[in-house]
């Protein structure tokens, strides 16, 4: 009895109306993929060949300034030509990114944007991308397919320029189903969700989870992998200096401009760095590098430097 008393206690409030809202949201996202998982997965990709092909896929959520920052990190990795696609969903963004992201995509072939307007979830922007890609490779096939799924928070920033390179190997090298920064070992399996990668044939496979609305929207993925006996590379991507993801961009985001959504609930919104070592001091050399470019007047001349490389 008293624990049931605590536990009313516990929901009553703002804090505990916000804690079901959440909670309603996730289960509905999830019932919602997981119904469409089995009823369609996507369209037929051919067996990962040992020669990696990225679709770079991202969700903007009115975080077009960090999005920026990685576009100007990742043009400056040695293996860029290995990345084919790069996809956008813009889940309704209010900080006035949205013609930046549609001159890019004007400008520059291999990049591609979906507008979100409902159902604004991290998630649901994933599982979007993913379909956008199918839809512009079925359209172009004289293009050879991405093989590899890089999912990619717009708040990281690529530091060592041998990033894609390195991951792309690791995956070869292994015949690896997913990589990523391994938080937490199997059986209880737990990857870093901010940047990772998939096989795409792998993803596509009815038995394996797809992306669902929780606090870390590939979990199911993973341990799914992992029970499916494929195998999992530990790629320390924050840890091993590839990258940086700065967090808690969009809950930032959503506090400023979506104080309805969700996001807007949570209490933890300063960046935390993945807790690297001497993580806020990197981020801000960085961004320091692109000052200049980042003002929302040098638009035009950012998107002609980005369409340069990219």
């Amino acid at each position: 009895m008293r624990r049931l008393r605590h536990g009313v206690r516990r929901l009553r409030g703002p804090d505990g109306i916000n804690r079901i809202r959440r909670q309603v949201e996730q289960r509905v996202d999830q019932a919602w993929a997981l119904t469409g998982s089995k009823l369609e997965r996507g369209a037929s990709v051919a067996p990962f060949d040992g020669e990696p092909r990225f679709a770079l896929l991202t969700v903007n959520f009115s975080t077009t300034r960090y999005l920026k920052l990685m576009l100007l990190t990742l043009r400056d990795q040695d293996a860029l030509s290995r990345v084919n696609r790069i996809v956008v969903v813009d889940n309704g963004s209010r900080d006035g990114g949205l013609p930046f992201l549609l001159a890019l995509a004007r400008r520059v072939d291999r990049v591609h944007l979906t507008e979100h307007r409902h159902f604004l979830n991290h998630a649901r922007g994933m599982r979007s991308c993913v379909r956008a890609l199918d839809r512009i490779e079925g359209a172009a096939p004289a293009v050879p397919p991405a093989n590899l799924l890089l999912f990619c928070d717009p708040d990281v920033v690529l530091v060592n320029p041998a990033t894609l390179r390195d991951l792309g190997n690791a995956v070869a090298e292994e015949n690896a189903a997913f990589a990523g920064e391994l938080r937490r070992p199997p059986p209880d399996l737990d990857v870093q969700a901010s940047f990772f990668v998939v096989r795409r044939d792998i993803y596509q496979r009815r038995d394996i989870a797809p992306l669902v609305n929780h606090g870390s929207p590939s979990l199911w993925l993973q341990r799914s992998i992992w029970r499916a006996g494929l195998p999992v590379v530990d790629f320390p991507s924050n840890h091993g200096g590839y990258i940086l993801h700065r967090g808690r961009s969009a809950v930032e985001a959503a506090h400023e401009l979506f104080p309805r959504h969700s996001y807007a609930t949570a209490d933890a919104r300063q960046p935390h760095f993945m807790s690297v070592p001497d993580g806020p001091r990197t981020w801000a050399r960085i961004e320091e590098r692109f000052t200049e470019l980042l003002r929302p007047e040098r638009e035009e001349q950012l998107v002609d430097l980005l369409a340069e490389r990219l």
